[in-house]
């Protein structure tokens, strides 16, 4: 559901602990469980704190200056604002389809039911059109000044991630993934430009553009279209014609999704593709479909656990293919020296933006 209003309170009249133990499915407007505009580092945080002290201030789109453009997918542009008093910064995501529309409303309730795990890219406000036809959806975002997961890897000029920092990654996002499931969301779109980064070494799952809810008003179970998402992160079922999947289904489908991007971000390139070739949708479908996805390792020196990990992501038939939990549990994640996996991840993003 989206925000008819302009104005959204800044100061949320329901605290993070009520929010996080409400059922998913209960009618909460999207603007009951925003917080208040934060700081930004340093610099704003007396004016921040000002701000959260005025009680019931509303923030507007009006509020926000534009800095840079940050990117633009297929559903929306995304650009960096900054808010005028505070001085807090954003990502702010324009939607490109007009309100309101069952597009605009299925993200907005997957970002409502996603907040709360620091998995996930946190959505602090949402403007809607105001009952109008022709206003686009805004999401104010917050900010990872990283970027995303694909622009790292193209940083790093075509080599993969070492295994300790891809082990650190694989955690944090199957504990959103984890997250974002229990909810009653699939994501559905699980794919490198879809994890986002910060200077901290914090890596958060973002883009609920296609994202799909689970479970009905009344707790019942829907089969929903998993017809959608970018072609190479697809598993085999995808393809169906007008796919379709219950809850299990679904999650399933966001496995291999997540299987595929641990493979592209250890090898450095796309999987399914030969360097440099952009193969049809038809071409791309018979070698997901009828190809080996684990044959793009070739000789590359992946130890047995990623193998092992990647096998158990890839499987055809989902029906074998490896819950969140099994793979939380696996040892390529379970077993990784926490500390030594967070510094490698660390310093491997501040690498790639000293460059």
């Amino acid at each position: 559901m989206v925000v008819a209003a302009a104005d959204v309170p800044l100061q949320s009249s329901v605290s993070a602990a009520a929010f996080s133990s409400r059922r998913p499915a209960l009618p909460v407007a999207p603007h009951e469980f925003f917080h208040r505009v934060p700081a930004a580092p340093r610099e704003t945080a007396k004016k921040a704190a000002a701000a959260a002290a005025e009680g019931g201030e509303l923030l507007r789109l009006s509020d926000l200056e534009r800095v840079c453009y940050l990117g633009e997918g297929a559903c929306g542009e995304v650009t960096k604002v900054r808010h005028r008093r505070t001085g807090a910064v954003f990502a702010l995501k324009t939607a490109h389809y007009a309100g309101p529309s069952g597009a605009a409303d299925e993200e907005a309730e997957a970002l409502r039911r996603s907040a709360g795990s620091p998995h996930v890219v946190r959505c602090h406000v949402v403007f809607g059109g105001g009952g109008g036809a022709a206003a686009a959806p805004a999401y104010v975002l917050e900010l990872m000044d990283a970027g995303t997961l694909g622009g790292v890897l193209g940083r790093r000029g075509g080599r993969g991630v070492p295994e300790p920092a891809l082990a650190e990654v694989a955690a944090r996002c199957l504990q959103g993934l984890a997250h974002v499931h229990s909810r009653g969301v699939a994501h559905l779109d699980l794919r490198p430009d879809n994890l986002l980064a910060n200077s901290r070494g914090d890596v958060k799952i973002g883009d609920f553009s296609v994202s799909r809810i689970l479970y009905g008003g009344a707790g019942e179970r829907r089969r929903v279209s998993v017809a959608v998402g970018s072609p190479m992160y697809l598993s085999p079922e995808r393809f169906e014609p007008d796919a379709r999947a219950g809850p299990r289904g679904a999650i399933a489908a966001d496995v291999w999704g997540f299987g595929v991007t641990v493979l592209e971000l250890f090898l450095g390139r796309r999987p399914f593709l030969a360097p440099g070739v952009r193969p049809s949708f038809e071409k791309l479908r018979q070698a997901i479909c009828d190809g080996e996805p684990l044959s793009a390792l070739g000789s590359a020196a992946a130890s047995p656990e990623l193998r092992g990990f990647l096998a158990a992501c890839l499987q055809k038939d989902p029906r074998r293919r490896a819950t969140v939990a099994q793979l939380l549990a696996h040892p390529f994640v379970a077993r990784r020296h926490v500390d030594e996996s967070r510094r490698a991840l660390r310093e491997l993003i501040a690498e790639t933006l000293e460059d």
